[in-house]
């Protein structure tokens, strides 16, 4: 009796040993993030239900916070790691630092929807405090600081986005994406890029809109972005194209079978067709609104015009 409990426990010691082990060589980190407002070092990534760790930036062998979940609002990653994440940080409504991702969990069955339904989109995260990784509390309709893929769209094995590249300028942050051109979509839809901006100062998302985003060369065009980053330009390439010293610009990497192209995208213009297309829901209600987005139930799908929108 003796020798067989000393089995089962050596048992139950070697299946805890390969299940660490199995965390370690498994784990993906989808997010590693510098917060030198309050001087850490975040990393998230697809085990532990895809929660987050800050790490001191004196010594990142020591957690400062180690997230146990209890509610889902502390998921932040995919627990797929071929499900990237991308997050930066930026001010948020209290002009405090905040982190902004954007991740697509594709909770698979559908049942996980209810649990993982806010690492499907874009959401804000405060970075210290109580609170540290969760999201402001949500309004009376259930709006919060996130736009996230509705149970459909998210659960649909067809309709994966895939979030490249985030970052903010001044009182917006951006998120660029490659996702189905349509919604719904089949199996065959193709793929395009987008571009979306939210304003820094929205507690509810409330501001969050897309545009199609395309690399144009007098041959073809490249509608897949693979990279991105911002820059600031200097005098000599200001001058190029006709801007400011220091304005702000756009570079992405596209794909276009079987080559890539470079663009560059003055942020002013990339503002401008913002602006153009939220006046143009304001003056129509034929514009349909993003339908993979959740919202409440009595929300309508169509723009609502508003006359003192010009």
């Amino acid at each position: 009796m003796s020798s067989y409990l000393n089995v089962t426990y050596r048992e139950y010691d070697f299946c805890v040993l390969v299940s660490h082990v199995c965390r370690l060589m498994c784990f993906v980190a989808q997010i590693l993030l510098i917060d030198n407002e309050h001087s850490q070092l975040v990393t998230c990534g697809n085990v532990f239900q895809g929660t987050c760790q800050s790490r001191n930036l004196d010594n990142i062998a020591l957690n400062k916070v180690h997230v146990v979940t209890r509610i889902s609002y502390q998921f932040v990653a995919s627990t797929n790691p071929s499900n990237p994440a991308v997050a930066h940080v930026a001010s948020g409504p209290d002009n405090s630092a905040q982190m902004y991702i954007g991740t697509d969990d594709q909770p698979s069955p559908s049942s996980l929807y209810d649990y993982r339904q806010l690492t499907c989109g874009v959401s804000r995260r405060y970075l210290n405090g109580s609170r540290i990784f969760q999201m402001s509390s949500l309004s009376s309709d259930r709006l919060g600081s996130f736009a996230r893929l509705s149970e459909e769209a998210a659960t649909s094995p067809d309709f994966l986005v895939k979030y490249v590249a985030g970052f903010s300028v001044e009182q917006f942050s951006y998120f660029l994406t490659t996702q189905p051109a349509v919604y719904p979509p089949s199996n065959s839809t193709p793929q395009v890029s987008k571009l979306s901006q939210v304003c820094h100062q929205d507690r509810y998302f409330g501001s969050y809109v897309e545009i199609p985003i395309t690399c144009r060369s007098s041959v073809k065009d490249y509608t897949l972005v693979q990279a991105a980053t911002v820059i600031q330009a200097g005098s000599t390439l200001a001058s190029r194209l006709h801007l400011s010293a220091s304005s702000y610009i756009l570079v992405a990497v596209f794909y276009g079978q079987p080559d890539s192209a470079v663009c560059l995208y003055r942020l002013s213009d990339i503002r401008s067709r913002f602006k153009d297309n939220i006046q143009a829901c304001f003056r129509s209600s034929n514009m349909p609104l993003g339908r993979q987005f959740w919202r409440p139930p009595s929300s309508p799908l169509n723009c609502t015009p508003n006359a003192q929108v010009k």
